[in-house]
């Protein structure tokens, strides 16, 4: 419910009385870290760690912590581990925040790798779509993009995100019988967004 205060002070309640469990001190964790004390929270999960090494959860949230404390290259070791554990069920998300770490660390090839390793073993990974949409647009591979937006419209066929980034691609392929529908559209369902602002610069253009 987003109400990080209050997990907090009933989970320290909990861990006064010398009752806290693994899982307890791990949400411990998560609600530091939501609550923007990612620092903390390492330290938390290091605890963790230490009492019970196979709790993998706390692995994980460690290392979205380091990637928030700005610590990639941490974050990427840690991600990277999980992800080729066959014997787990965060092989998707780890490489999803794997691909987030190496892209921090400018390594657009690797982090292409890693968003496309997530949707290899997740293929209704949304985020993925985007991520590898977004970087593989960066790195001018245009049509791979394409094909990552599209499959994400066809989950999410509102999304003026997709749709905008979809037409940028279109425009850069010369293809303004796709661009234009697609710049439209954004503009209909979101008018006063930032999606729909870029998207009038590219109408105006053309006109």
């Amino acid at each position: 419910m987003g109400d990080f205060a209050r997990a907090l002070q009933q989970l320290d309640g909990v861990r006064s009385k010398g009752t806290s469990s693994a899982a307890n001190e791990n949400l411990r964790g998560v609600a530091l870290m939501l609550s923007g004390d990612a620092k903390k929270a390492v330290g938390v999960f290091d605890a963790v760690i230490a009492s019970d090494p196979t709790m993998l959860e706390a692995r994980f949230n460690r290392a979205v912590a380091l990637l928030k404390l700005g610590e990639p290259a941490k974050a990427s070791a840690e991600f990277e581990k999980i992800a080729l554990d066959e014997h787990n069920m965060l092989r998707a998300t780890a490489a999803y925040h794997n691909a987030l770490a190496l892209d921090r660390l400018s390594r657009p090839a690797d982090a292409l790798t890693w968003s496309d390793r997530a949707l290899a073993l997740d293929n209704t990974f949304d985020a993925a779509f985007l991520l590898s949409g977004t970087l593989n647009e960066r790195s001018g591979h245009i049509e791979s993009a394409a094909r990552s937006y599209l499959a994400y419209l066809r989950r999410h066929p509102d999304s003026t995100v997709a749709m905008l980034r979809l037409g940028v691609c279109a425009q850069r392929a010369n293809r303004l019988d796709v661009a234009v529908p697609y710049l439209k559209r954004v503009v209909v369902l979101a008018p006063d967004s930032s999606e729909a602002a870029e998207a009038r610069k590219f109408l105006i253009m053309w006109e």
